[in-house]
Formats: structure tokens, sequence, C-alpha cells
């Protein structure tokens, strides 16, 4: 699975992707299987999934086992909020995000 994060500041998880097969393609491209894939329709704030998942998550890295599923489960209880990150409500709730 790939997580897509906006670089932006705060960085946003915009979806999370299934990689098709051996993952790559000649060429360097990841596969992916569009039909799989999981759109947060307001974004995620990525601080938020740091602190809720307990782990220092990176961009760029690859987690597996036991810190997959703390990401993916901070990752479901953050889209279960149904809220937009991207207000000053949920800055002020303390998710990581420093001024």
């Amino acid at each position: 699975m790939l997580l897509v994060v906006l670089s932006t500041d705060p960085r946003m998880v915009l979806c999370v992707e299934v990689v098709a097969g051996g993952a790559t393609h000649p060429g360097g491209n990841i596969v992916v299987r569009p039909s799989e894939t999981v759109l947060f329709r307001h974004g995620i704030l990525f601080d938020a999934v740091k602190k809720r998942s307990g782990l220092h998550v990176r961009m760029y890295e690859s987690y597996r086992g036991a810190d997959a599923h703390a990401i993916l489960d901070a990752l479901d209880k953050e889209y279960h909020l149904d809220t937009p990150w991207f207000t000053p409500a949920r800055w002020l709730e303390g998710h990581g995000v420093d001024f």
C-alpha cells in the first residue's frame, strides 16, 4: 500500500493506493489498482496520523507488520471523524502541528 501525501505545510494524506503485482513497472513507475484506491474526502492531516499511530512516521519510508497496522488504524480513525483538517479548530485540537 502507498500513502499519497501532499508536501504542503502542514502535510496532508490524500489517499491510500494498493500496489499491483510486483510494485514497479519497467521504467521505475509504481503500478496501482485504481479500483481499490481509498480517497479521503477531506484529506487527513499527516501529523494527526503520526500522533494517533504513536510512531514517528516519515515520508519515503516503508512500514510492515504492527507499524503498518498502527498507521492504517490511525488513518481509519481520522477518516471516520469526517471533518476537514484544514480548519483552525482541528489545529487547536493539538494534532502535532507546530505554529
